[in-house]
């Protein structure tokens, strides 16, 4: 009693527990009491910097701030409702009391300015049924997928970083012979018969972190036969594991077809080879007697010519005419049956140089049409130089040929850089060529004028076509009727590769 009142007068305040006259059973029970709720006052707060450190995407932060502040300090308030019940502190609880109430008005403030927002917030019935929604969309979006991907028509397999399959398509149980439900869950070497399977799994490890592109597997279906497939994989990870998806497509009936085709084409290159074999020997052969002919029908022309009346002589004429050119279109078949045959010698050729090789072995077709013959400087390039003269040579001498009656003609061989190629052209001012027969003239034996009016096997062009094609090159024209023409071909600047 005596420190009561030493405290009462020390500060002119009396304690709190005077309210009460200091009866034990009120005074303990407002202790307690103050006590307990002091404590959950304490508690929540530190639940509520749990709660907001675990959940970090939760919006309002700043609430849970102010709500835990505002709950701590009314614990405090508690606190010293015990306090002064011995000790007459009212200034400092008066204190304490007034920041509480600042803290208290300024949640109050935030709460009401979030108030529209807060009501915004979805309800948990509402979350269950956006939930329920999601959960048709998600299944209805996986079966919409599974669809899609059971209806490809390739193969579609997904495997986990154990090698197990975690999915299997409808076409891959087309391919397999086996339903998804009794892959599913077993590892990747059921499909893949050794050495298939080691070479995936070096392949998965070594390969495909730079290389994702198709390449050529064996496959193993449920009844033990293997075929041939294109297998192209690539990675993905789904909750930080690395998974790998195989696009499989059976190529057997391709592989099929290839080795058909390969087959044919050899049967055919066969074929050509001896096609080709005939008309070098048929062409050689043909020669001698024509040479007979030929001859013999001068003999008769020379020694009997008294004896013979008009008629004998101009038939005698006709046939040695005919003669002649039957041993002009042997040859140049002979000719174009040897292109294949001197196709694989190939060097540095420079069109210059056989350029002036031309115009030497026309020498006597320049002079007496008195043809103007300019050019460009032509490169050097890698190719066959007796077949690239020849080239120009029939080309040349066809400008020179077709010609209208008193018109000089006039030829240009140009040279142009196309790329990857030369692209070389041959101008005149000759006759032309109609529209309707530029593809033709270059097939062979197409000729599209009489033989009196200009002579000629109709093997020049075709001869022509064969030389350019044989160095990977085209050849082609434009040409407008009686003004002239201008046949173009290239030949690529690398050299060819057989």
């Amino acid at each position: 009693m005596a420190d009561m009142n030493h405290e009462m007068s020390a500060n002119g305040f009396m304690p709190h527990g005077y309210c009460f006259l200091w009866q034990p059973g009120v005074l303990w029970l407002h202790v307690l009491s103050d006590l307990a709720i002091a404590i959950a006052y304490f508690g929540i707060p530190l639940a509520l910097i749990y709660f907001i450190r675990k959940r970090r995407d939760l919006p309002f932060q700043r609430v849970f701030v102010l709500f835990g502040a505002f709950i701590l300090l009314c614990g405090c308030t508690h606190l010293l409702s015990i306090w002064v019940l011995w000790h007459p502190n009212y200034i400092f609880e008066g204190w304490v009391k007034a920041a509480t109430a600042v803290v208290s008005i300024a949640t109050l403030v935030m709460v009401i300015r979030l108030m529209p927002q807060l009501l915004t917030l979805p309800s948990p019935a509402q979350l269950r049924e956006v939930n329920t929604k999601l959960e048709s969309m998600y299944r209805l979006s996986e079966e919409n997928s599974r669809a899609v991907i059971d209806n490809v028509l390739d193969g579609v397999i997904t495997i986990d970083e154990h090698d197990r399959i975690r999915s299997f398509n409808a076409a891959c149980e087309d391919m397999f012979g086996y339903q998804a439900s009794e892959v599913i869950g077993r590892p990747i070497s059921l499909l893949m018969p050794d050495p298939t399977y080691s070479e995936h799994d070096r392949y998965v490890s070594e390969y495909l972190p730079i290389d994702a592109g198709a390449r050529e597997v064996q496959g193993v279906r449920k009844d033990g036969t293997t075929f041939a497939a294109d297998l192209s994989v690539s990675a993905f990870e789904v909750d930080g594991k690395r998974h790998y998806s195989g696009i499989i497509r059976d190529i057997t009936k391709a592989k099929q077809a290839e080795a058909a085709r390969q087959k044919l084409l050899k049967r055919l290159t066969d074929s050509n080879t001896e096609l080709e074999r005939f008309a070098y020997v048929a062409s050689h052969d043909m020669q001698e007697p024509l040479r007979m002919v030929l001859n013999f029908s001068q003999i008769i022309a020379h020694d009997y010519a008294d004896k013979l009346d008009d008629d004998g002589r101009e038939y005698l004429k006709i046939i040695g005419d005919s003669a002649g050119r039957m041993r002009d279109m042997v040859q140049d078949l002979l000719e174009y049956a040897r292109l294949d045959r001197e196709s694989a010698r190939y060097g540095q050729v420079d069109l210059r140089v056989e350029l002036a090789h031309v115009l030497e072995n026309l020498r006597n077709l320049t002079k007496e049409s008195q043809a103007v013959i300019t050019y460009d400087p032509l490169p050097v390039i890698c190719g066959n130089g007796v077949q690239l003269m020849r080239l120009m040579q029939n080309l040349i001498a066809n400008a020179i040929k077709y010609q209208k009656p008193r018109r000089l003609p006039v030829v240009h061989v140009g040279c142009e850089d196309d790329g990857d190629y030369w692209r070389i052209s041959v101008c005149d001012n000759g006759m032309g060529i109609e529209d309707a027969f530029i593809d033709q003239i270059f097939e062979p034996f197409r000729r599209l004028h009489s033989w009196e009016g200009i002579q000629g096997s109709g093997l020049g062009l075709s001869v022509c076509r064969k030389i350019v094609e044989s160095h990977g090159g085209r050849i082609w024209a434009v040409s407008e009727p009686d003004t002239g023409s201008t046949f173009f071909f290239t030949i690529p600047k690398n050299p060819k590769s057989e």
